[in-house]
C-alpha cells in the first residue's frame, strides 16, 4: 500500500498545488472542462461515475494503471455539484468543504480535506465561497423534509454521492485532495426521485432519467432552473481554478 513516503507523492504545505481535476460525467465533466478553456491542458480532468461504490471501483482501478503508477501526483480536486441541507445556502453558492463523513448509522466515518489546498482554493475563488462540511449519500436525497432531517443529525451543510469515497481512497494512499461543490437545490427543494435514473456502474440511464422527471413535472422544472444557475457558477468557478498557481 503507498503511503505519503511513496516516491508518487508529493507534498509541499508551503505551496499546495494540484494537477488531477475529477468530476462527475456527463453535464457536470462537460461544464468544468469548457470552463477550464485555455488552461485545461495544465490539469488532467477525468469524468467519474455517480455513487460511492461506483467511484471506489473506479480509483481502485485508476490507480493500478500506468497513467497512475508513473506519475509524482501534485494532488486532486473533486468539483461538482450537491444538495443544501442548511437554510444557509442557496442554489449557485460554492461551498469547499473542510470535513466529509459518511451517511451511517454510527455517524463515526468521518474525514478531513487536506487543509493547505483548501485555504489556497478559498484564497482564489474568494469571499463569496464558504467553508463547509459534508455528507457523502450512496442514493439521491429528494425530500425537502429529509434533507433538513440530515442537516440536523450531522451537522451537515451538503450533500453529495462521491465525497467519502474519495476522501476514503485518498487517505490510503496519502494523496491530498480538496473538494468544491456547487450547491444545484436548496434544502427546502423537493426534488424528482433519481435514484432509479443510475445504473449500478454510477452511469446515467437518459430513458429512466426523463421518466422519473415527467412523474413530477412541477419539481423536474424547478431543478431543471436552478441546475442551469449551478452549471453556470461551476463554469465560472472552473475558470478561477484553471488560474491556479
Amino acid at each position: 500500500m503507498l503511503s505519503r513516503s511513496h516516491s508518487h507523492y508529493n507534498p509541499n504545505p508551503q505551496n499546495p498545488s494540484f494537477d488531477t481535476v475529477l468530476v462527475p460525467q456527463g453535464m457536470e465533466y462537460k461544464t468544468v472542462f469548457q470552463g477550464m478553456g485555455k488552461n485545461k491542458s495544465k490539469f488532467k480532468i477525468i469524468p467519474i461515475p455517480v455513487g460511492i461504490q461506483p467511484l471506489t471501483n473506479f480509483l481502485e482501478q485508476w490507480q493500478q494503471t500506468p497513467d497512475f503508477l508513473n506519475k509524482v501526483h501534485q494532488g486532486l480536486i473533486l468539483m461538482g455539484l450537491g444538495g443544501s441541507l442548511s437554510k444557509n445556502y442557496s442554489v449557485g453558492d460554492v461551498i469547499l468543504y473542510k470535513k466529509c463523513a459518511l451517511i451511517d448509522d454510527s455517524q463515526e466515518n468521518k474525514g478531513q480535506y487536506d487543509q493547505f489546498l483548501t485555504d489556497k482554493l478559498f484564497q482564489k475563488l474568494g469571499n463569496s465561497t464558504f467553508i463547509g462540511k459534508g455528507i457523502t449519500s450512496d442514493r439521491v436525497i429528494c425530500s425537502a423534509q429529509e434533507k433538513i432531517l440530515l442537516g440536523k443529525k450531522y451537522q451537515a451543510d451538503v450533500v453529495d454521492m462521491e465525497g467519502y469515497a474519495l476522501l476514503n481512497w485518498s487517505q490510503k494512499l496519502g494523496i491530498s485532495v480538496a473538494m468544491i461543490r456547487v450547491i444545484s437545490d436548496n434544502c427546502q427543494q423537493d426534488l424528482p426521485n433519481l435514484t432509479k435514473a443510475f445504473r449500478e456502474d454510477g452511469t446515467l440511464q437518459p430513458l429512466i432519467l426523463a421518466r422519473q422527471m415527467l412523474k413530477n413535472p412541477s419539481n423536474s422544472i424547478h431543478l431543471i432552473r436552478s441546475s442551469l444557475k449551478s452549471l453556470q457558477v461551476l463554469k465560472e468557478v472552473a475558470n478561477k481554478i484553471s488560474q491556479y498557481e
